[in-house]
């Protein structure tokens, strides 16, 4: 009586995987709201320390340094007492190698945003900003997604921190008003 053995099939497919497939993980793309429902939807600490702690190793590549800025400014409120330093490391991490990304970047000095001023203020002399410089060398083909990439997202930054100083001139300007048009 002859014994199947369903594992010796296995053995003649195995040449045929490719080892680059087996050898080098996906990355996958990061949701920040996916990291919000986790960390506000589990209740025990403990665990959602783990899961967090876990949606980053599996995520945190993928992030974008906006998004690694959002997560660890909001992980406080989010994760509450499983907010660890631990995680914040991590952070620190993904944050770190975006970061030195961007400034790898050879393109062009980025400017800082104006100033918001209020009506009637006196205005600065605006100051000289310097051309950019020139790189010595084209990057390669394979990095010139990555630094496109690196580019968008300091300019999204820009404008969004653009964007929040505007936003709390406008709201400081709005409270002294009324705090002037209610005192008299």
């Amino acid at each position: 009586m002859k014994k199947s053995m369903p594992w010796v099939g296995m053995l003649a497919v195995l040449p045929l995987l490719p080892l680059s497939a087996a050898a080098k993980p996906e990355i996958v793309n990061c949701v920040v709201a996916e990291f919000r429902t986790l960390a506000l939807t589990v209740h025990n600490p403990t665990e959602r320390m783990t899961l967090a702690k876990q949606w980053l190793q599996t995520h945190g590549e993928g992030c974008s340094l906006r998004d690694i800025a959002v997560l660890k400014s909001s992980s406080g409120a989010w994760l509450g007492t499983a907010d660890s330093p631990v995680i914040q490391q991590m952070f620190d991490h993904y944050y770190e190698s975006k970061a030195k990304l961007v400034k790898e970047v050879p393109v062009a000095v980025v400017a800082a945003p104006e100033a918001v001023v209020a009506p009637g203020a006196a205005v600065a002399a605006k100051p000289k900003v310097p051309e950019p410089v020139p790189a010595a060398k084209a990057a390669p083909a394979a990095v010139a997604p990555a630094v496109a990439s690196a580019v968008d997202t300091a300019a999204a930054v820009n404008k969004g921190v653009e964007a929040a100083i505007a936003a709390a001139a406008t709201a400081k300007m709005s409270s002294t008003l009324a705090k002037t048009s209610t005192s008299k």
